[in-house]
């Protein structure tokens, strides 16, 4: 049990030290912490919203679960970013359970399945972001173990978890979930003897499960669906699966684009030695095979569908983890130092790349030095060769080590990043400046409600279009409208200067006159024919791009003019 305390406080590390040094990234945090907090203003957890309009693109249980945190500690940034990262939490501990059941008399590998999850790059990653995805892990691990009760048991009781579980996942990130378990069911003969003794009922109880689960979805689809209006169900019911299923809105990839992917997402334990060495003959094994049923299966369909990003797979990891520990114990063998090297070199060469980065010419022209500074680069390299100083006794104590190492190299480079990079990502500034105004604010271009939940601002209208805000003017000629404007690379221009120089500020006047003058020229400001009034710049990152964002008046020609 240490070990699971182990693992649960290298998670909460990690978590910590993310609130504390990354604001909510756009588009996606601030999006759904837009739609919780709207559901909130509206007491309306039925039919969820996005800036004023409804929303049917995720399901409500990640913005039900940050409104009942709120409920208790009011509307907080903080206390709603606390919700996904306890869902890993949860994770860890379904994780150690699920090893307890597959082999119950080896204690090692229930101790090491944890460590080996939250060390994993792609959990450690995205295990602390407030997205659906850890939300979802944690419902298809408790189906997922649900499923070894009922092959243990054949009780009825164990199918209502199941179904508990799969339902939970539906209203989580809709019928995906299916995905990481029902393989795992279907295919109950390759890895259960007790299930080819009754395979009738086996499958009665799969039918069943699956009914409870639909049963659960549709006790909010249906009422919300009613409530939402038709638009609205049709896109609830059918749009989302149909679409991301079959050709996906976004993200479309080729069949093969996880191959390259995956094993960075399992490192540094695929470099593991003890990993390779138990591999001769596990397939034997009831449960590898129940494990591969879930993975293979899992990441054969997710290949299948057009939509792929690299989070998608969070579900599968722990399936990984707990692959990996019991091949790591089947060897038997505590890794040497001279073992331990690829591990050791590889997070020494990690906590490298900025030093290169720094100091090589070659990297001068991008926008990479300086990210990370030469003393915290030293400390995350230093974190390498630690390991080595031990000699360690039990492979458990080896697997801590390399996890205790692989989070405290993350959390010092996520520290590192605050001001130099994650800082440029913080678009509560623009925010709260729109909503100090009083004033109507539109967001010109494509909008996906950075602004409602930040600056607290019910509503900001989406002109998309220059007729659409030139429409918009005519209703509202006292309106600010945020414009983007895209910067080339080394653009030392003298609106790009003064736009740098204004970061963060509300212009003067005489800063006001001068870029009213710039911004005339400039071939990206929309509406030509009315005077750009600059009241509020900031530059925002999108990725290592740092463009400007304006809250702008526009005011008629006709009304006092600009002197020349």
């Amino acid at each position: 049990m240490k070990y699971l305390v182990w693992s649960l406080g290298l998670a909460a590390l990690l978590t910590l030290t993310t609130l504390w040094a990354r604001p909510l990234l756009p588009v996606d945090e601030t999006r759904y912490l837009t739609v919780a907090w709207e559901a909130h203003e509206r007491q309306d957890l039925l039919v969820s919203h996005l800036n004023g309009e409804t929303y049917a693109h995720k399901p409500p249980i990640l913005f039900w679960l940050i409104n009942a945190v709120w409920a208790v500690t009011g509307v907080s940034t903080l206390a709603g970013r606390l919700v996904a990262p306890t869902a890993g939490l949860l994770c860890l501990v379904l994780c150690f359970r699920i090893a307890r059941r597959l082999w119950p008399g080896r204690p090692e590998i229930h101790q090491m399945a944890p460590l080996m999850l939250a060390s994993s790059m792609l959990w450690m990653f995205f295990s602390p972001v407030t997205m659906f995805d850890t939300l979802l892990t944690a419902c298809a691990l408790l189906a997922l173990e649900g499923v070894l009760v009922a092959a243990d048991r054949k009780t009825a009781g164990s199918w209502f978890r199941v179904g508990a579980g799969l339902g939970l996942g539906i209203l989580c990130k809709g019928p995906v979930v299916l995905v990481f378990v029902v393989p795992a069911m279907l295919l109950a003969p390759w890895w259960s003897l007790q299930v080819r003794s009754s395979l009738s009922r086996w499958y009665l109880g799969v039918i069943c499960s699956v009914f409870i689960a639909a049963a659960i979805a549709l006790s909010w689809a249906i009422p919300s669906a009613l409530s939402g209006g038709d638009a609205y169900a049709e896109e609830l019911l059918f749009g989302q699966t149909a679409g991301r299923m079959v050709n996906s809105f976004a993200h479309r990839e080729p069949f093969w684009w996880y191959l390259p992917i995956a094993p960075l997402c399992l490192l540094p334990w695929l470099v593991f030695r003890p990993v390779w060495q138990g591999c001769s003959g596990a397939l034997l094994e009831p449960g590898v095979r129940f494990l591969l049923s879930w993975i293979g299966c899992g990441a054969l369909v997710l290949s299948m569908v057009s939509g792929k990003q690299v989070y998608y797979l969070m579900p599968l990891l722990p399936g990984a983890a707990l692959l990996l520990a019991c091949l790591a114990e089947r060897s038997g063998r505590v890794p040497t130092r001279w073992q331990l090297l690829p591990v050791a070199g590889g997070t020494l060469v990690m906590g490298a790349v900025p030093l290169v980065v720094n100091h090589l010419s070659v990297f001068q022209d991008t926008r990479l030095p300086g990210l990370v500074s030469d003393s915290v680069a030293v400390v995350m390299m230093l974190c390498g060769p630690a390991i080595l100083l031990v000699r360690y006794r039990r492979l458990v104590h080896c697997v801590s080590a390399v996890a205790t190492a692989a989070v405290l190299v993350l959390a010092l480079l996520v520290a590192a990043l605050r001001i130099s990079l994650w800082d440029g990502f913080d678009l509560q500034p623009l925010a709260r400046q729109a909503a100090s105004t009083g004033l109507p604010v539109a967001w010109y271009g494509n909008y996906h409600g950075q602004l409602n939940f930040l600056g607290r601002i019910p509503r900001v209208d989406e002109p998309e279009l220059e007729p659409d805000l030139v429409e918009w003017l005519q209703s509202h000629p006292q309106g600010l409208a945020v414009v983007r404007l895209r910067i080339a690379k080394n653009d030392t221009s003298e609106l790009v200067q003064l736009l740098q120089r204004l970061d963060r500020q509300v212009p003067g006047p005489q800063d006001v006159e001068r870029l009213s003058g710039l911004l005339q020229s400039e071939p990206q400001m929309p509406v030509k024919e009315r005077i750009p009034l600059v009241q509020y710049v900031q530059w925002i990152r999108t990725g290592l791009t740092l463009t400007p964002l304006m809250l702008v008046r526009f005011e008629g020609a006709e009304k006092g003019g600009r002197n020349q």
